[in-house]
């Protein structure tokens, strides 16, 4: 569908935000959650509102991760999802990076800043992007969610919105993921615990 859709969606983006951010000796098989990460995602009720994760792993492009550690870390992070009962819509990731190494050297629509994520979620589910939220730390996460129309929440927790790599303002500050859920369900009636 077009824009205009109906569904209301969270995006959010994985390192800094859901896991701990990667460490020289990562078991990719073992994702490390942010305590209480996935439990706030609980609250959202999933007939009305969508879950997607939206993420950059410039690692892979770079050379300093494996395209084949990134699937067995990404089939753990879905099978997490699945211990839990937890819906998500789909797992968008962007491998390339414009000074990548490589197949992975690139610039692509789907790398935040850019929106090519949110776009094709708008597309394939039938969301209203102007009643959808993103949850970053760092300031391609914000920027990119403000020019899709999205709420934009940068939380505490990874960069903290302090990389530099962008000039961007978030909607809202949190301390970390579970009081940014909160935060959205303070204006979504989709989240009702």
């Amino acid at each position: 569908m077009a824009k205009g859709g109906i569904r209301q969606a969270i995006f959010f983006d994985l390192h800094g935000i859901l896991v701990q951010p990667w460490t020289d000796r990562e078991d990719y098989a073992r994702p490390r959650f942010y305590e209480g990460a996935l439990e706030a995602l609980h609250r959202i009720d999933s007939r009305r509102m969508d879950i997607f994760i939206a993420t950059n792993q410039p690692g892979v492009a770079d050379g300093r991760l494996r395209e084949r550690d990134f699937k067995r870390f990404q089939e753990a992070v879905l099978q997490a999802f699945e211990a839990q009962q937890l819906p998500l819509r789909k797992f968008y990731a962007c491998l390339y990076h414009p000074k990548g190494k490589g197949r992975w050297r690139k610039e692509s629509v789907f790398r935040k800043p850019n929106i090519g994520m949110f776009k094709m979620a708008e597309q394939e589910f039938d969301l209203n992007l102007r009643r959808s939220w993103i949850i970053g730390d760092t300031s391609s996460d914000v920027l990119a969610g403000s020019r899709a129309g999205l709420g934009t929440i940068v939380i505490n927790t990874g960069e903290a919105g302090r990389d530099g790599e962008y000039i961007a303002g978030a909607h809202f500050r949190e301390p970390n993921f579970d009081t940014a859920i909160r935060r959205i369900s303070k204006y979504e009636v989709s989240l009702t615990r």
